[in-house]
């Protein structure tokens, strides 16, 4: 992989299934690098488990690794999950508006196919989770 061109994130090794490894990486907002966060509360971390194929490497549960994934993957990924559903928000808001829908109406109905699209996706989520390849390698 072209290293410039990559998304990495440490983690811990939490579970290994054959060829199957479970990896436990910390998700830090920005706001966690920020001076003034003693005084605001907005920082967060939260961790995220992925599942990472080993590819015929040994890996032990504990064990501190490198999770990779390229950096257009995951513009495709914030496209499907953020763009996507923004552009049918407000498709329908200003479609269901122009047809003086009452707006409490067209919320409901623009959140409804919100819902019904973020439903679509889970149905399809074996074909995205082939697209979007994690690696994995040790420290």
């Amino acid at each position: 992989m072209d290293n410039a061109r990559l998304i990495t994130h440490k983690g811990l090794v939490e579970l290994v299934q054959g060829e199957e490894i479970t990896v436990n990486i910390e998700v830090a907002s920005a706001c966690l690098s920020c001076a003034g966060k003693a005084f605001c509360s907005m920082s967060e971390k939260q961790d995220k488990k992925i599942r990472v194929h080993a590819h015929n490497r040994m890996f032990s549960k504990g064990e501190e690794v490198l999770v990779k994934m390229h950096l257009s993957q995951g513009m495709r990924a914030v496209v499907w999950a953020y763009v996507i559903p923004l552009c049918i928000l407000l498709i329908f808001l200003l479609t269901l508006f122009s047809f003086r829908v009452p707006e409490v109406w067209s919320g409901i109905i623009s959140v409804v196919f919100i819902a019904l699209y973020y439903f679509v996706l889970y149905l399809f989520r074996g074909k995205f989770n082939k697209k979007y390849v994690f690696e994995i390698e040790k420290i």
